[in-house]
């Protein structure tokens, strides 16, 4: 398992941050974990075939996370029509009523070539035999956090404040990837700080943590540092472009 990180920041970063977006592979198979704005561009300058892509996971309906969605199908029917009709989206409840408000606006290229939605509820499900969970973090009502399992595990947090649920559901990760937003002591609702980010990680006894999603004000060279005080095991900090071997 491989990922590349698309997109470290959010969307009020500057230009070295892109919001939120990653390149998973899987034995030869790509899907993306969030699309914020710029994914495109991303997977553009990486010279990745957005026609080997035939998923995605959407960890909730916040443009920063989702917006490429749609330009991104947009492009890949204008190179191949009928390729979408292979493309999966996994996503939250409400992930197809979402969808149908989108695509209400849109034409044909998007009507008559349909993707399969699928509405993540208490239950695993297969992705090119790896297997994918996901819990509500109450970021949003329906908002999730992930956990892929292969020969190895990765969690990725997504959007989300302060859970003890995640504990158990990310323990013994091999890698985490997880939003740390904002300093302590600037607390915001719905996200993480390095003393809360560093208390899951240890807690569930991550391996190595990956610290993405950063907002201007907390992207400080200090920032492993001050997670470091609350979390034993490896920090990277995660920056556009990086690979990641899982």
């Amino acid at each position: 398992m491989k990922i590349k990180i698309l997109g470290s920041g959010t969307i009020i970063s500057g230009k070295k941050r892109n919001p939120a977006g990653y390149l998973l592979e899987y034995k030869s198979s790509f899907a993306l974990i969030d699309m914020g704005p710029g994914t495109i561009r991303q997977l553009i300058t990486l010279e990745i075939d957005m026609l080997k892509i035939n998923a995605v996971f959407i960890s909730h309906f916040h443009f920063d996370h989702c917006s490429d969605l749609l330009p991104f199908l947009l492009r890949r029917y204008l190179l191949k029509k009928r390729f979408n009709e292979d493309f999966r989206v996994f996503g939250p409840v409400g992930l197809k009523e979402w969808f149908s408000g989108q695509s209400a606006l849109q034409g044909s290229w998007l009507t008559e070539h349909l993707i399969e939605l699928i509405e993540f509820r208490e239950r695993e499900i297969l992705w090119k035999n790896l297997k994918i969970r996901a819990i509500l973090n109450g970021h949003t009502e329906n908002s999730l956090s992930y956990r892929f399992e292969g020969d190895k595990s990765l969690f990725y947090s997504a959007d989300t404040g302060f859970n003890q649920d995640l504990i158990p559901f990310a323990k013994d990760a091999d890698h985490a990837i997880m939003e740390c937003s904002v300093p302590d002591g600037q607390e915001a609702d719905g996200h993480l700080t390095p003393s809360t980010v560093g208390f899951i990680a240890e807690k569930a006894n991550i391996k190595k943590l990956i610290i993405s999603h950063i907002y201007p004000k907390n992207d400080t060279d200090d920032l492993k540092d001050r997670i470091g005080k609350y979390f034993s095991g490896e920090i990277i900090i995660a920056s556009d472009y990086l690979e990641i071997n899982i």
